[in-house]
């Protein structure tokens, strides 16, 4: 009876002591102005702001666990090796603390926190460079359960949520390569539970308000749950009304929804608040959004002025394949091929095995080296522009252009056509058309476009599951999981059929 009033007692005290070391004093205050300055890509004020609050209190781990952070979030937005390494580092000494302090009171809640959210960043970070997958599922396996543990002390300490949200709902989407990780992790994820947990953070949280809002914007993007992503969006927007990342964050959501020209308006009020700042991240971004979104728009001569303002302010470690096949090819829809030979020519080679994307668009640009582009292949692109800013009726009148001549064609061109008239339907929300016009894809047998049979399977499934028969669905689901030989995107097909089959 003494040792449970006594250890009530304690841990009413420590949670108490928890929640005015957070929610008070100056520490606090230079870190919830670093993290304001973060979210507005200023990094060097949010920097400052951090060592300050680090210098005058050494023994408060809040300083130190949000310098990391600046390196994080800089290595996971450039894949910059110099910054990851740098995080590295300084998390390996955050966690050393930290672990001291729990080795003389495992019930420091702090400590636990902390410890946890580092790994749980290392984790992701280490995930995100290609470096080391069973140490990454390591490490969030360690930040799982100190998260946990923080939560079960004291369920009102909510900044803990973040990463167990986080950590749910991705764990949820590990692929079928990777399924050995979860008998590491000892747990497949839980995308519900993740979701509440990102909204207790978002709602209630100390310092994670914002991060939480960010999550959740995505996340809810990615199921296309368009209104809800468009709240949160709204909420980070009024916060940090000039912030460019949040506006960022806005255009690629209303690309997303076919809003090319008020994607483009956000993408522009970026680089307007970025003046002052000059974050290449920004420059960076914001120029690729512009040049996918004038090429989207048919405006050839914007996107590949645009897309050479990105190249020029790339790392060596990031992806670049896929801005150069977009300016070479606008070059020559302008009528400009050896200029675009010159961008075909500089495709990178040297990067991970893993990265399907990099591969993909490196394909793309070996086929273009050798094949200029043709009078099908401009109005395939316009048709396929059309279609993906929402000008239906005008997709659909060049797609069925092309299917007029459709014996003509070799079976890397139909399966395109196909492709796209199939998702014109889907988004007139035709079903049976469109389930009708992915069919015609199953009986082909392209050559170089062979990931569009088994995204014909997918994208049958996906019309099953919008016309309400999930049986169906899943049989053409399998179908697509099923496809044993080598093709594009193949890696990423588990995680998109397990997105579609657990939407809200």
């Amino acid at each position: 009876m003494f040792n449970r009033y006594t250890s009530t007692v304690l841990f009413f005290i420590f949670s108490m002591s928890v929640a005015m070391s957070q929610d008070y004093g100056n520490i606090h205050k230079l870190i919830a102005e670093g993290i304001d300055a973060e979210y507005n890509m200023d990094f060097p004020a949010a920097l400052a702001k951090f060592q300050e609050a680090k210098n005058l209190a050494p023994n408060d781990l809040r300083g130190p666990f949000f310098e990391q952070t600046i390196f994080f979030w800089k290595a996971l937005l450039t894949r910059n090796k110099n910054d990851y390494e740098t995080f590295l580092n300084l998390s390996d000494k955050l966690v050393e603390r930290c672990e001291n302090i729990i080795d003389k009171n495992e019930n420091d809640l702090d400590a636990r926190l902390y410890l946890g959210w580092t790994y749980t960043n290392r984790a992701f970070a280490i995930g995100f460079m290609g470096e080391n997958y069973l140490k990454a599922a390591s490490e969030i396996k360690d930040g799982n359960e100190n998260l946990k543990f923080v939560l079960e002390k004291n369920p009102n300490y909510n900044d803990a949520a973040l990463g167990l949200g986080v950590y749910n709902y991705l764990a949820s989407f590990i692929p079928r390569k990777l399924q050995w990780l979860t008998s590491i992790l000892g747990f497949e994820g839980d995308r519900t539970e993740g979701k509440r947990l990102l909204m207790q953070a978002s709602e209630k949280g100390t310092y994670t308000t914002s991060e939480a809002k960010f999550y959740l914007t995505l996340l809810s993007w990615r199921e296309e749950n368009y209104p809800i992503a468009e709240s949160y969006s709204q909420q980070l927007r009024e916060k940090y009304p000039q912030s460019p990342a949040v506006w960022m964050l806005h255009g690629g959501l209303l690309s997303q929804q076919d809003k090319m020209s008020e994607a483009i308006d956000a993408y522009e009020k970026s680089l307007e608040y970025n003046k002052g700042k000059d974050s290449e991240i920004i420059f960076r971004t914001a120029y690729g959004a512009l040049s996918t979104a004038y090429f989207r728009m048919n405006v050839y001569d914007k996107s590949a002025d645009y897309g050479k303002r990105f190249i020029s302010y790339l790392t060596k470690d990031e992806n670049m394949n896929n801005r150069l096949h977009s300016i070479g090819v606008s070059l020559e829809l302008m009528g400009n091929r050896s200029e675009a030979l010159e961008y075909y020519r500089k495709a990178r080679t040297d990067f991970k095995e893993e990265n399907e994307w990099e591969k993909y668009w490196l394909r793309k640009l070996r086929y273009r080296e050798s094949n200029p582009v043709s009078k099908i292949d401009s109005v395939l692109i316009v048709a396929d522009n059309n279609r993906a800013v929402g000008k239906l009726s005008e997709a659909i009148n060049e797609y069925n252009g092309l299917l007029s001549n459709m014996q003509t064609y070799d079976d890397d061109v139909k399966v395109q056509i196909n492709q796209g008239l199939g998702q014109v339907y889907y988004k007139q929300k035709d079903y049976n058309k469109a389930i009708e016009q992915f069919k015609q894809n199953l009986s082909l047998n392209p050559q170089n476009e062979k990931w569009l049979i088994p995204e014909a399977y997918f994208q049958i499934g996906r019309c099953y599951m919008k016309a309400g028969n999930k049986t169906e669905a899943k049989k053409y689901f399998d179908m697509a999981l099923d496809i044993d030989y080598d093709y594009d995107f193949k890696d990423s097909m588990d995680g998109k059929v397990k997105n579609e089959l657990t939407k809200d």
